[in-house]
């Protein structure tokens, strides 16, 4: 299609190109005539200079189409630069280089350059409950972003007839609560958002728009925002860079409140969570004993320890 456009333009311009010639060859005469005095020049040196004035104006008729469209261009992008001084983010020198570059919709355009930091918090993120001692804690700092569909998502688990989605629902709301009365962050919930179908897609297309961060709990959500280059905050990320370290051959002091899945498998865990199996503890359940850390297993899920009962000798 340009490739036609662009043949078009030069048919034109063969033909726009002669006749300009002419015309400013022939208003060239007439200022030629006028402007020299029959008594100054002989009638050969007049004619002579009307011929010049002639072939003068016909070249400048000639090249007169090359010139106005080097003009449009140089305007333009004198005007591309001047607009590009007054926007409050984002190089000059990328809008002039991509006049093309696709404008901003919706959500995106509101959220960009408007909000410090801002994040954008996942459904499961809320409804996990810890997002909001992080909030407590200062570690997260900028604007909490809401969707319209997040809140909505809430609602439904809330009026659920299932008693477990119910809580889920309820507690995502409790603790979108009680962020917004943190004075820790900033928390907005938008008027408006993509028109993508799903919350996650919704998510990931306004971050990636808007430049903003995703929080989120969600394993897929994770991956997506990666593979779409969104920068994404997990919780249970920060969890586990946060727990203790522990190495091999260091002893323990824990619980053991259940039997393990394996035979004679005791299970405890650290006060920060972490699940420490215990080789030949189920006999010991209810009973609090010195374990040897054997080897030290992360996983997606978390970190996992495997020990065995420390002998009173050692």
């Amino acid at each position: 299609m340009q490739s036609t456009e662009n043949k078009m333009t030069d048919k034109f311009k063969v033909f726009l190109r002669p006749a300009l010639a002419i015309v400013l060859g022939f208003i060239g005469v007439l200022i030629a005539r006028s402007a020299i005095p029959a008594e100054v020049f002989s009638f050969s040196a007049r004619y002579f200079f009307i011929l010049v004035a002639f072939v003068a104006f016909g070249i400048l008729g000639f090249i007169l189409p090359d010139i106005l469209e080097l003009a449009g261009r140089a305007s333009i992008t004198a005007l591309a630069r001047q607009i590009a001084g007054y926007l409050p983010s984002g190089s000059p020198g990328r809008l002039v280089a991509g006049l093309s570059l696709k404008r901003r919709k919706g959500a995106a355009r509101l959220v960009a350059g408007k909000y410090t930091n801002p994040l954008l918090v996942d459904t499961s993120a809320l409804i996990d409950g810890r997002l909001a001692d992080i909030v407590e804690t200062g570690f997260l700092s900028g604007t909490l972003l809401v969707l319209p569909a997040v809140v909505k998502e809430l609602h439904q688990l809330s009026d659920s007839a299932d008693e477990i989605r119910r809580q889920r629902g309820r507690r995502g709301l409790d603790v979108l609560s009680t962020i917004q009365r943190s004075k820790k962050i900033r928390v907005v919930v938008l008027n408006t958002e993509p028109k993508e179908a799903g919350v996650d897609d919704k998510l990931v297309r306004l971050a990636k728009q808007a430049g903003a961060k995703v929080i989120t709990v969600d394993f897929n959500l994770n991956k997506v925002s990666h593979i779409r280059g969104v920068s994404v905050l997990n919780v249970n990320e920060l969890a586990n860079a946060v727990k203790t370290v522990v190495l091999p051959n260091e002893r323990l002091n824990i619980m053991i409140s259940t039997v393990g899945r394996e035979k004679d498998q005791g299970v405890g865990y650290l006060k920060d969570g972490t699940m420490v199996i215990v080789e030949g503890g189920a006999i010991l359940k209810g009973r609090r004993i010195a374990v040897n850390v054997v080897r030290v297993l992360q996983t997606v899920a978390g970190k996992m320890i495997f020990g065995k009962i420390a002998n009173e000798s050692e």
